[in-house]
């Protein structure tokens, strides 16, 4: 039963759960049902305040099971382990960037968003980025931002900022050891795609 219900679609588990939310699929993906306000919501055609309240009860639910599993993660030892800790930007209407900050031993210390911004981009200054791993004494960062539009593909701007990003962890002397791109639809580390960006002179991973 559980491999059949693994092979479900997004619309077929929804039905499963009530079938009146299968209506959900056709405006918002299940990642960004985690994501959706109330206000959208309720203007759903055919959507009242009994069905909004299972629906944003299902968002609440996924929602801490995603931070559960963010938090359950204790240290960075793969590229894949990073792309999973920053699962919960994926389903995120604007762009966000984030820090998270390792010690030498890559254990995560902590990690912070650096900005929010507009649809289409986030501008984002490198000294945000290392101001809290200053403070923090870490030992190497990984940055990561999502891609509203669903599509985990490095764009020339992605590149530009990463070797900036580089260039300026060469200079104050805290790697970093991923910058990562968040998505509906997959997710993609810079390090692993483009490796002539990043230092060699730590081993990472």
């Amino acid at each position: 039963m559980e491999k059949e219900i693994k092979n479900l679609t997004d619309i077929e588990l929804l039905r499963l759960v009530n079938p009146s939310l299968a209506v959900m699929v056709g405006e918002y993906s299940v990642p960004e049902l985690l994501n959706v306000a109330e206000e959208e919501v309720m203007a759903l055609k055919g959507i009242g305040e009994a069905k909004a309240k299972v629906v944003l009860a299902l968002k609440e639910i996924a929602n801490r099971m995603i931070h559960r599993a963010k938090d359950s993660i204790t240290s960075i030892n793969s590229p894949d382990e990073a792309m999973e800790y920053f699962k919960f930007i994926a389903g995120k209407a604007t762009e966000e960037v984030w820090v998270l900050l390792l010690d030498a031993k890559n254990h995560i210390i902590r990690s912070s968003r650096v900005t929010k911004g507009t649809l289409t981009g986030s501008p984002v200054g490198i000294r945000e980025i290392f101001s809290s791993a200053i403070k923090h004494m870490a030992a190497g960062i990984v940055v990561a931002h999502n891609h509203p539009s669903g599509v985990a593909l490095a764009s020339q701007e992605d590149i530009k900022f990463t070797k900036n990003l580089v260039e300026s962890a060469n200079i104050l002397g805290i790697p970093v050891v991923d910058n990562l791109i968040i998505a509906k639809e997959g997710s993609l580390s810079l390090r692993a795609s483009h490796s002539e960006l990043f230092s060699a002179d730590r081993e990472i991973f």
